[in-house]
């Protein structure tokens, strides 16, 4: 979805303490809507909505599950490690740090290693 933001949507998006414990919940495994809505104590609708402005950021990412009856349904994993709010001057700086999957860390190291080859750096 990959929504254009700054540190006022972050900050807006993070007010919600129900988005909080989405994030936190989903940051170890990953979790149906139903069970992030037992787990914080919050309505399937709200926790929907909640989801939906998480994916809309790219902090929060989904899989479809299908179990062994064959029925289907989503599950939801936290998608950044790390939020850093600075002040630079006399603005907000927000970076977020994205987790990096096997085949990113792969084709990261192999780009330094060339550099690091060719002395480009």
């Amino acid at each position: 979805m990959s929504k254009e933001w700054g540190p006022d949507d972050i900050f807006d998006v993070l007010a919600s303490e129900t988005a909080r414990d989405i994030l936190l919940l989903s940051s170890s495994t990953a979790m149906s809507a139903g069970q992030l809505a037992r787990e914080c104590d919050a309505s399937k609708p709200t926790v929907y909505r909640r989801i939906n402005k998480l994916q809309e950021y790219d902090l929060l990412e989904q899989r479809m599950v299908i179990d062994n009856g064959g029925n289907h349904y989503n599950t939801y994993r936290t998608n950044m490690d790390r939020i850093c709010f600075d002040i630079r001057g006399d603005e907000f700086v927000v970076t977020i740090r994205f987790e990096e999957d096997l085949i990113d860390r792969f084709v990261s190291a192999w780009t330094k290693l060339g550099q690091s080859e060719t002395g480009d750096n």
